[in-house]
């Protein structure tokens, strides 16, 4: 388990939910139940944690908007911060 801001999830959970790829949609519902107690930390299966991490490299490949190309960078940065895992 790792220990993730809810509101934090929230915004990824946001983010995947909007893409039109059939595969960060089911992540984005797999992160829902996690993103309902605000202002809280909340554990997360690593699996999940690392399935999230998929989908939003994924959806960073596809962003084309610069903004939004910023956000998923941020949200894969905090996962792989979360994770200890080396950036790519």
């Amino acid at each position: 388990m790792v220990k993730i801001p809810a509101d934090w999830l929230a915004r990824v959970f946001l983010s995947l939910r909007r893409s039109a790829l059939n595969d960060a949609q089911a992540v984005a519902a797999e992160l829902r139940p996690f993103t309902e107690q605000p202002g809280q930390r909340v554990p997360v299966p690593r699996a999940t944690v690392l399935r999230t991490e998929l989908a939003l490299r994924t959806e960073l490949a596809r962003a084309e908007e610069p903004g939004q190309r910023a956000r998923l960078h941020e949200a894969a940065q905090l996962i792989r911060a979360r994770l200890g895992t080396p950036g790519r």
